[in-house]
């Protein structure tokens, strides 16, 4: 796994070996952010179910102002800990270690406001559409900010209450969807 483009496009990033982890391929990668062109520089964002960091940390060596990670397993958060500080990036992110829901519920205490929101749950578990519809009514999103979902390609995410669907691909064995807030009625 590697950094694909930006200021740090080459570097290696240290993965977590002998979990049931599935991190976002380089190939994924490199389709989102071409997706998100434009969408990234000086952009608070946020990354659920982190891992490794791979997302966050893309999105900062594009010139993201600032990226929280959210993740709670000891193993990934060690590796997610010594990625960023491999990459020098410690000064513009911050760790979370909580579950994804009680990180939202955090975050919004402190009244941080995201631009873009990465989240790559695990598979075949529902909390694709669980996190997404707690992100959907949450004071931490805007209608401006871009919510970008990695799923299994089987999970429905059609219709979801306060969001809109402006895209969705598929990749292999790997769903990318991506979201913005919208209100009932209009």
């Amino acid at each position: 796994m590697r950094v694909i483009s930006g200021k740090l496009r080459g570097k290696r990033l240290f993965s977590v070996k002998g979990l049931s982890l599935r991190p976002t391929s380089d190939r994924v990668r490199e389709a989102i952010f071409d997706i998100l062109q434009g969408q990234i520089a000086e952009r608070k964002v946020l990354d659920l179910f982190a891992g490794t960091g791979a997302l966050g940390i893309e999105a900062l060596s594009r010139g993201a102002s600032s990226a929280v990670f959210v993740e709670n397993s000891p193993k990934s958060l060690s590796a997610l800990q010594r990625n960023l500080a491999e990459c020098r990036l410690q000064e513009f992110s911050s760790i979370l270690n909580k579950e994804v829901m009680d990180g939202i519920r955090f975050l919004e205490g402190r009244g941080v406001i995201f631009d873009l929101i990465f989240l790559d749950p695990p598979y075949g578990k529902g909390l694709t559409r669980k996190t997404l519809e707690a992100l959907a009514q949450s004071p931490v999103v805007t209608p401006e900010t871009q919510m970008v979902a990695e799923h299994s390609p089987d999970e429905n995410l059609d219709k979801m209450p306060y969001l809109e669907m402006t895209d969705q691909r598929k990749y292999g064995g790997t769903g990318v969807s991506f979201f913005r807030q919208k209100f009932e009625g209009v």
